[in-house]
């Protein structure tokens, strides 16, 4: 039989003692919830460390669905905790995501910006293929055409689904405005930069020398526009100023009454009783000195950040006129594009352009841009608009010539759900009206040529 000793006897009769063993009994028991608890806590840990990354990316690319569903397990986790500390983690997480969600918007408007872009360029490639296609009747040409016109019918029904969001569409056309004036910019700069070469060449040789009929005749190959052009006609006149200057010198001619009428314009006096000999050499040197300014003015270096943008804005608005008024090649609109490149070559009207386009974007500028071409060149910008109406009358025609292609051909379903039967029908019909545009004689023929897709 076990003994104990009188001391401990003691201490187990005292409270104390026997409310520490309640307190070890109790502690054992809590142990495995406890346990429990920390084996929650760590897991929850752990998953929301690697769906911390995850909805991060899931952001980045756009995926707002992508975020939602993420969302859901989320609540689904917090449904099933049953610690606190958990909760609160999970918690922290979904308030997370709520703020992606405002990172992955913007960035699924961007993406679907592109996506709209990319396809209609896409569109635009698969009529091209269609139309390089409709002439092969052999077989083996009639299932390449079917094949690329059901591959049209996918990407128009992309196309159709994007485009039904208004803003989407705004944004997206402008979005192309602005990267083809950040395209044609840098064009233009590269341009502006052989123009300035070009223009300090010019002036580095003799007017009329062999150098000089060269460099004259490469400016004429590398179509360095009117800036250029300008300086060598500015070059031969002030060249044959100076050999008209020179000439009445060497002849001693007395000044004429428009040579003393100039003189005092400019404030130069001729003391009484001067001779006709010194009235001419002063009047050489202010000449001459009044040429070589007018030559250091034709002849500035051009500014090439704001030219090039000056004129890639006129070329963008120009660009874009042309594709609203389905023109195709147009010997209009290289008129007008040379017109207001002239314009342009004036520094003063350059700045008066950046100035109507300043704080715009995308579409407003073509809008501002327009303006401004249709105050300057009115009888061109009428006939734009002209091209424009007939474009549209053309389009009433087209849609009655559809219905007719439809009548004749009974096979052919409006409804045809893989799009194949309309394709055809819009080709013939689109046959139908180049045949009827030559048979009236009209001088658009040209301007349709390459026309893809028909009227929208």
């Amino acid at each position: 039989m076990a003994k104990f000793s009188q001391a401990f006897l003691q201490s187990m009769a005292q409270p104390s003692y026997q409310q520490g063993l309640f307190s070890a009994a109790r502690s054992l028991g809590e142990l495995p919830g406890r346990l429990a608890e920390e084996r929650e806590v760590m897991g929850t840990q752990q998953t929301l460390a690697e769906m911390m990354n995850t909805n991060s990316r899931i952001a980045e690319t756009g995926n707002v669905k992508g975020l939602e569903d993420q969302r859901t397990k989320l609540i689904g986790m917090l449904s099933g905790a049953t610690s606190d500390q958990s909760r609160d983690m999970i918690l922290g997480e979904l308030g997370r995501v709520e703020k992606l969600r405002d990172v992955a918007k913007p960035a699924a408007r961007t993406r679907d910006i592109n996506t709209l872009i990319t396809a209609e360029r896409s569109l635009k490639e698969a009529d091209d293929q269609i139309a390089s296609l409709q002439g092969d009747a052999s077989a083996e040409g009639q299932i390449k055409l079917d094949a690329a016109i059901r591959a049209k019918q996918a990407i128009q029904s992309r196309v159709d689904s994007l485009r039904s969001d208004p803003a989407l569409v705004a944004a997206a056309n402008n979005e192309e405005i602005n990267r083809e004036i950040a395209s044609l910019t840098k064009d233009e700069a590269l341009r502006s930069a052989r123009k300035n070469d070009m223009i300090a060449r010019l002036k580095s040789v003799p007017v009329n020398s062999e150098a000089w009929n060269a460099l004259v005749k490469e400016a004429e190959n590398k179509d360095l526009g009117s800036a250029v052009k300008s300086v060598i006609a500015d070059l031969q006149e002030a060249e044959l100023k100076r050999l008209e200057v020179r000439k009445a010198q060497e002849e001693q001619r007395p000044l004429s009454d428009g040579e003393k009428k100039e003189l005092k314009e400019n404030k130069i006096t001729l003391r009484s009783g001067i001779s006709d000999l010194e009235a001419r050499r002063i009047y050489t040197r202010y000449a001459l000195a009044n040429i070589d300014k007018q030559v250091a003015v034709s002849t500035r270096a051009l500014d090439v950040p704001s030219e090039a943008r000056a004129n890639a804005l006129v070329k963008t608005a120009l660009n874009f006129m042309v594709r609203d008024a389905d023109l195709g090649f147009s010997p209009f609109t290289a008129d007008l594009s040379e017109k207001v490149e002239d314009l342009l070559a004036n520094p003063e009207e350059m700045q008066t352009l950046q100035g109507i386009v300043a704080d715009l974007s995308g579409g407003e500028i073509v809008d501002a841009v327009k303006g401004y071409i249709k105050d300057k060149f009115p009888e061109k910008y009428a006939d734009y608009e002209q091209a424009l109406k007939n474009r549209a009358v053309e389009a009433e025609e087209f849609q009655d010539l559809l219905d007719e292609v439809y009548s004749e051909d009974s096979s052919l379903d409006r409804d045809d759900p893989t799009g194949v039967d309309q394709e055809l029908a819009r080709i013939r019909a689109e046959r139908k009206l180049r045949d009827a545009v030559v048979r009236a004689g009209s001088p658009t023929i040209e301007q349709g040529k390459g026309r893809r897709g028909g009227p929208m």
